[in-house]
């Protein structure tokens, strides 16, 4: 079915833009010149406005929806917080909602999305392509925004991960470290390469070599980070820190610490990328990198109010308040006498 964002693409434009002129929206300005490009990709498209959902939205239910990759993670606690504070005081009830689920099933999809139990919908990708296909079917059928990860055909709001990252780095090398290795998260999104990208410029900076074999796929579980923080201290030469860019992985790769029988921090340093309500009560407590995600909820409820009332697409960062570094007790200076 082409939707309203193939039309957009056609007629290089926005989203909003197209909304506005096939719904003749008279608040909109446009060249008559772009007005005649839109309708005539419409036309060569065969797009179909789907006016019963139109009609739904305008007369506003009351509700936007919030889909999250793995709605049990700890780590959008604060996330799912800011977005039902923000939906409360803006008059909207929050409907969670598992990204997976409506990737994997065309009926619970249509009963979030084409149904009208919602007039909008803020969706945090997990990086795969189902979601990305995901998102682009939601853009011509209701007000959506991609929390942390940009995008071309709807509206994003998104992290620094990449300073964030960068913090928990120059944390282990302003300890002393100079052998400091890197579990990334899977998955093809922004945020991934974001966090990677942090990592590496600090490293850069500090004109410190990296090697391949410290950098590892630490995935976004407890599992993940277990095994890949079980293969790198394995090896013949190991580093005396360790950034792990999920604290979920984080914890995993505590697991495998005390398994290989090193003492954090004594024989190897770990900080994380992201914070928990439980990381201070580890042992050791763990050393994080807090994220804006309340903030992140926020401004992603704002953005779907200035959807709802017609303004153009946006793509924006959260730069207030900035990320900061939790120094707890998994990180210390090296060993004088570490490998």
């Amino acid at each position: 079915m082409t939707g309203i964002a193939d039309v957009a693409r056609a007629a290089s434009v926005t989203v909003g833009t197209v909304s506005r002129v096939l719904n003749e929206d008279p608040t909109v300005v446009v060249r008559p010149e772009t007005r005649e490009r839109i309708l005539a990709a419409a036309r060569s498209l065969n797009y179909t406005p789907n006016h019963a959902a139109r009609s739904l939205r305008q007369a506003r239910v009351g509700a936007i929806g919030l889909a999250l990759h793995d709605v049990g993670n700890p780590i959008f606690a604060p996330l799912i917080r800011g977005a039902q504070l923000a939906a409360s005081e803006a008059g909207f009830a929050l409907v969670l909602a598992n990204a997976p689920e409506l990737t994997e099933d065309p009926t619970a999809f249509n009963k979030l999305a084409r149904s009208g139990l919602i007039d909008g919908l803020l969706l945090l990708p997990d990086g795969v392509p189902e979601d990305r296909q995901l998102a682009q079917s939601l853009a011509g059928v209701l007000p959506t925004a991609i929390l942390n990860d940009t995008s071309t055909f709807v509206s994003s709001v998104t992290l620094d991960d990449a300073h964030g990252m960068a913090l928990a780095t120059e944390h282990l090398i302003g300890l002393g470290h100079r052998d400091i290795g890197l579990l990334h998260i899977d998955g093809d999104s922004e945020r991934a390469s974001s966090r990677f990208q942090g990592w590496s410029s600090a490293m850069k900076r500090a004109r410190i070599d990296t090697r391949d074999s410290w950098v590892l796929d630490g995935g976004h579980t407890i599992e993940s980070g277990r095994r890949a923080a079980l293969d790198l201290f394995a090896q013949e030469e190991r580093p005396t820190g360790l950034v792990v860019a999920n604290v979920i992985a984080a914890i995993g790769a505590l697991a495998a610490a005390r398994v290989s029988n090193l003492r954090v921090p004594h024989d190897i340093s770990i900080v994380a990328f992201h914070d928990v309500a439980f990381a201070d009560q580890l042992d050791p407590a763990l050393t994080v990198v807090a994220m804006p995600l309340e903030k992140l909820a926020i401004e992603g409820v704002a953005v779907l109010q200035r959807l709802l009332a017609g303004g153009e697409m946006v793509n924006t960062m959260v730069d207030s308040p900035a990320p900061i570094l939790l120094q707890r007790a998994s990180t210390s200076s090296p060993r004088l006498d570490a490998p």
